[in-house]
């Protein structure tokens, strides 16, 4: 079965703002949360005694608690969970996923990493069932079906996944981070570049480099606003595709990542409208290990610290994308060379996964109401999605 409504014009798809459709009464609010050991392995067996559900900062009455470990879910009220955590079995709730494959930010070495880890990860994921759609905007591939019955579709279209990006070998390097500093006009951003052009170009002056800074960190930036562009609005489609599915939804954005920006309007959307359909983002960056830098990596030339790329360069070049899993509750795995590995990860979270429900306060104002799941055992690190809007 294939369903093909999304095209690499979507780039253009505004993703509305949809309000929540909680009222200013007292509800009962569902958060659907993973917990995870320091080696960041799925907890199982955990209870509602195990657990602290605040809003606004004050804690509130737990008043349904679900477990669901791989294909054994429990569903029990607080008292039952904290003694017997798999009592009264009720059937596994259909999965809705979508792969979001960013492809336009790929290189041909991504793809090369890539590919054979989403069949492998689509094998897995067959087993498990529930509705799947894959897509990869820029190769143009666009595939959804029920698992385990539509596999074969999904592997011609990862063959079709083709790498949109080439490394920046010139002698005037910056980085996505970095053009996006610089064309906001950061001044240590700047006199950084203008460092490095001058410590990789000798015979140019910082006037000159400077003015060089300039036209390159708006060419570049304007290049990965764009591609971020896609990138939104393929997500906020999936968004919408969840919102007609049953079951538990995710999304699995697979790519380099992209850079935060200050006052980005359709990254805030993008949150709310996950935090309202409950639909956790998670991001698996395909870079690999971190490297050395530029000067390590790419760059003979002798730079100095005030000429070669920050410490921090590579985490901001795709802090967007991390950004975007933590706010909305998913998990993010970096800095690996097992593309496979970390793909299961994240999978193996969307099976072993809680639900639980708390009595919400009654709301004198709308607005945005922040919720924090807290682990009363030490060393467990709980994802939830950060809140939820009331509207009068």
């Amino acid at each position: 079965m294939l369903w093909r409504p999304w095209v690499v014009c979507a780039c253009a798809a505004v993703v509305a703002v949809l309000q929540p459709s909680f009222k200013t009464r007292t509800d009962v609010v569902l958060v659907d949360f993973i917990v995870s050991d320091k080696n960041n392995q799925p907890m199982r067996g955990l209870a509602a005694s195990d657990f602290v559900v605040k809003e606004d900062g004050k804690e509130r009455p737990i008043v349904s608690f679900t477990a669901f470990d791989g294909g054994d879910p429990a569903v029990a009220s607080p008292e039952a969970a904290a003694t017997t955590p798999r009592a009264n079995a009720a059937p596994v709730p259909v999965r809705a996923t979508v792969l979001l494959i960013d492809d336009g930010h790929f290189t041909q070495q991504h793809v090369l990493w890539v590919k054979p880890a989403l069949k492998e990860l689509l094998a897995t994921m067959s087993k498990r069932g529930g509705a799947v759609s894959m897509v990869a905007p820029w190769s143009k591939v666009s595939v959804a079906g029920l698992f385990p019955g539509d596999a074969a579709a999904f592997n011609e279209g990862i063959d079709k996944i083709v790498g949109q990006r080439f490394e920046d070998r010139s002698s005037f390097p910056i980085s996505d981070a970095e053009a996006i500093a610089a064309a906001n006009g950061d001044p240590q951003t700047i006199v950084r570049l203008a460092n490095r052009y001058v410590a990789l170009n000798l015979t140019l002056t910082m006037e000159v480099a400077t003015a060089l800074v300039h036209n390159r960190a708006v060419e570049v930036a304007r290049d990965v606003r764009q591609r971020r562009d896609v990138l939104y609005g393929i997500a906020g489609l999936a968004l919408e595709w969840l919102a007609k599915q049953p079951g538990r939804h995710s999304v699995l954005v697979v790519s380099p990542g992209f850079p935060r920006e200050p006052g980005d309007p359709r990254y805030q959307h993008l949150v709310t409208r996950s935090m309202q359909l409950n639909a956790p983002i998670h991001f698996v960056d395909v870079r690999g290990l971190h490297g050395m830098g530029l000067q390590g990596l790419q760059y003979r030339a002798g730079m100095d610290e005030n000429a070669n790329t920050a410490t921090y360069t590579w985490t901001d070049d795709a802090e967007g994308a991390s950004m975007l899993a933590d706010e909305t509750g998913g998990m993010t795995v970096r800095n690996t060379n097992d593309i496979g590995k970390a793909l299961a990860s994240v999978v193996g979270s969307m099976s072993t996964y809680y639900i639980i429900g708390y009595e919400a306060p009654a709301h004198a104002k709308g607005g945005f109401k922040k919720i924090s799941v807290e682990a009363k055992t030490r060393g467990l690190q709980v994802r939830a999605r950060k809140g939820y809007y009331v509207v009068q």
